[in-house]
């Protein structure tokens, strides 16, 4: 990686004036990593990982890098770039999470079939750690929506949510798991409004088989066998999207697996948004939501299929016929009493 004078000019990958823009403490300086990636203020950072904004300079395509960098056992060496363990105690599960990053980039990388799933274009091991080169999208995600918007209704959400739904059972049938739905990694593009799931590659499996980092998961979104780090399967995101449609749908964040199953309980749908979501959809998601793994639905698919099912509000045509078939049964019953009557 090359470090490169901050010139006059505004960087083209962040935007920034280059005179003022700076990483925080921990995060990349501005630089050219693998001799094409620009790289421009970070985005973000989460448990697995720190994402910037970037730029491919031979296309001046702008991206979105995505570097290993798991907070609770990692750290920036002295020059500032390079990624090194905490500890030698934790040097084997540093390791073990950036070959097991880098293996299932490479595979994320040629799934390139699957709608509403961020693009990988590229990864490589660099600076001790490893890079992936992610599709960078314009929009706003599901958290920023919900804060803009409130609560969504059923049918406002349902067809945001779906194709996500649609999209991790794709990616299960791979034998590949997120890990990490949220409201944060889905994000609605600004020019067609479709929804996306972020961060997959760098989320999925960073770290060896009994070694997830709990830090890296979010409380009311992650399901137990996380906090428990076993037995992690598809059905992890099946808790994570439903949870995160609940979010969407009520305004409120579900309280955490751990708090549920401590304390026996199931999140409560408040009642002035009952009206909005149909009651069989209600107790699909409550079962998608399910504490116990083998309570939930076999399969994303079969959740999804589900929800669809429950969708029954009748439409416009439907509520005119029932209401017509109501109002000639009052009236034979009127014809029969006023009939049997002297």
């Amino acid at each position: 990686m090359n470090k490169l004078p901050a010139p006059d000019a505004a960087c083209k990958a962040c935007g920034r004036d280059n005179k003022t823009r700076k990483n925080d403490e921990g995060e990349l300086p501005f630089a050219l990593l693998a001799g094409k990636y620009l790289i421009g203020r970070a985005l973000g950072r989460g448990g697995f990982g720190i994402t910037y904004v970037g730029m491919n300079v031979l296309l001046q395509k702008r991206v979105a890098i995505k570097e290993y960098f798991p907070a609770d056992i990692a750290q920036r060496a002295a020059d500032g770039i390079n990624v090194q363990p905490v500890s030698a105690e934790t040097a084997g599960q540093f390791e073990a999470g950036k070959q097991k990053a880098l293996e299932e980039a490479r595979i994320i990388a040629r799934v390139e079939d699957i709608p509403n799933v961020v693009g990988v274009y590229d990864c490589f091991g660099r600076n001790n750690t490893v890079y992936i080169i992610m599709e960078f999208i314009e929009g706003e995600t599901f958290t920023s929506y919900a804060a803009r918007k409130g609560p969504a209704g059923w049918k406002e959400i349902w067809p945001r949510m779906k194709p996500v739904g649609t999209a991790l059972g794709r990616l299960h049938s791979l034998n590949l798991i997120h890990r990490d739905v949220s409201p944060d990694n889905i994000m609605i593009r600004k020019d067609n409004g479709e929804s996306v799931l972020l961060d997959f590659g760098g989320a999925s499996g960073v770290v060896a088989e009994g070694q997830e980092s709990v830090t890296a998961l979010k409380d009311g979104y992650a399901p137990l066998e996380q906090y428990n780090r076993t037995g992690i399967n598809g059905r992890a995101d099946e808790y994570a999207w439903s949870a995160t449609l609940w979010y969407m749908l009520t305004g409120v964040k579900p309280p955490s697996a751990q708090q549920r199953a401590a304390q026996q309980i199931n999140p409560r749908f408040p009642h002035k948004y009952r009206r909005k979501v149909p009651e069989p959809v209600r107790k699909a998601l409550l079962k998608g939501m399910a504490v116990r793994q083998e309570d939930r639905y076999p399969t994303m698919e079969k959740l999804v299929a589900a929800l669809d099912d429950g969708d029954v509000a009748p439409s416009l045509t439907m509520k005119i016929l029932a209401g017509t078939a109501a109002v000639f049964f009052l009236i034979a019953v009127l014809a029969i009493i006023v009939g049997i009557l002297p």
